[in-house]
């Protein structure tokens, strides 16, 4: 039996996932023998339908009286002829697309706020293709196992550099927004030929750097604390491009940048756009803030960031870490106007990528620098 390998929320009992597939029988035809199965740990649930869909295929959408008591969902091609009588079963009519025999496929479900997506490997003539499952028959997180929160993909790209200072290769950060550990076997950006080989995670609430010439970064961030793989990714371009990110055959995030998106990247440099962190640029056609170093070395007493804010309006900075913690805030009023200010606070922030952050009417601009030993 192959187990089936998936993407589930941080399960709550009243949230699908599918638990097992039968593509390929072999005692019937594929349009008689086909079912998928479906499961919940508990009911009454608080949603009415799970909605299915198979890789790009149009959704549909399969109707559970959520005043019911049912915690199992089979769809199967030969309804009702071939429903089990059980309890706790829903029994349906398989509609719509086939199970492929031949091919690999990506499956994924919602209910109210339940996510589950799971990839299906190529099929096996009669076998079954089962989740893992405990002794207790609930789901269990394994290392194949790709987990997310309630209804969130769980790794996001938070950085990128597709036009860094000459001498440092381009990469990009993914950070990992849950508690649970997420394999990094697969990762890519979706063009990679060979993604990433390792049995390594990348661990809750952390990140990782992904560049295509791991020892040059290496030797620019001169630290072993940030963990940094090579991937051979695509040549990233620096006035407009889009970057993504997969693991395996499955997209997670992606990230626009140009000026027909207003996301200008400035060239050359560090400076970069952060989703989450810069949800708009400034209106107006020059830069708010600016910022004295992009790089930045806590070995160097006499390292200072300075920063100018060419602005009369009132403004709140914040500092925030590579991991989007905020971990200091100040309120500048308009007397500040083109003088330099010193930020002495940007020793608080972890070796590699840190962010200044300026808010004030009309004014949201972000501005990136790094951190060397």
């Amino acid at each position: 039996m192959n187990p089936l390998i998936g993407m589930a929320m941080l399960l709550l009992p009243e949230c699908p996932y599918f638990y097992e597939f039968f593509p390929d029988p072999v005692d019937v035809p594929d349009n008689e023998g086909e079912y998928i199965m479906i499961k919940w740990e508990s009911a009454p649930v608080p949603w009415d339908s799970i909605y299915l869909q198979m890789d790009d295929n149009r959704a549909f959408a399969v109707h559970v009286p959520p005043d019911s008591f049912f915690t199992e969902l089979l769809l199967h091609r030969a309804a009702p002829a071939a429903c089990p009588v059980k309890t706790g079963l829903l029994c349906r009519l398989l509609t719509g697309t086939a199970l492929p025999n031949s091919r690999a496929t990506v499956w994924s479900l919602r209910a109210g706020n339940c996510r589950d997506t799971v990839y299906l490997p190529v099929p096996r003539a009669g076998e079954i293709i089962r989740r893992f499952e405990s002794e207790k028959d609930s789901v269990s997180v394994t290392l194949d196992s790709l987990i997310s929160y309630y209804g969130e993909i769980p790794l996001y790209i938070s950085e990128f550099a597709p036009c860094p200072e000459e001498g440092i290769p381009e990469w990009f950060e993914i950070t990992n927004r849950t508690v649970m550990a997420f394999p990094l076997n697969g990762i890519s950006d979706c063009k990679a030929k060979s993604p990433l080989k390792t049995s390594d995670s990348i661990r809750g609430k952390s990140s990782v750097l992904i560049t295509k010439d791991s020892t040059d970064l290496r030797a620019f961030l001169q630290t072993a604390e940030i963990p940094v793989y090579q991937v051979s990714i695509a040549t990233l371009k620096n006035l407009a491009d889009t970057l993504r990110l997969c693991s395996n055959s499955l997209k997670l995030d992606s990230v626009m940048w140009g000026k027909q998106v207003k996301r200008p990247v400035k060239c050359p440099g560090t400076e970069s756009v952060t989703p989450g962190f810069v949800p708009r640029l400034s209106g107006n056609q020059t830069k708010i803030l600016q910022i004295s170093e992009r790089v930045l070395e806590r070995s160097k007493k006499n390292s200072m960031l300075r920063i100018r804010m060419n602005s009369e309006s009132k403004l709140e900075l914040r500092l925030i870490d590579r991991n989007g913690t905020g971990i200091f805030k100040k309120n500048f009023d308009a007397q500040f106007g083109n003088s330099w200010i010193e930020i002495p606070e940007w020793r608080r922030c972890q070796n590699g990528p840190c962010f200044i952050r300026l808010q004030g009417e009309g004014v949201d601009e972000t501005a990136a620098f790094v951190v060397r030993p």
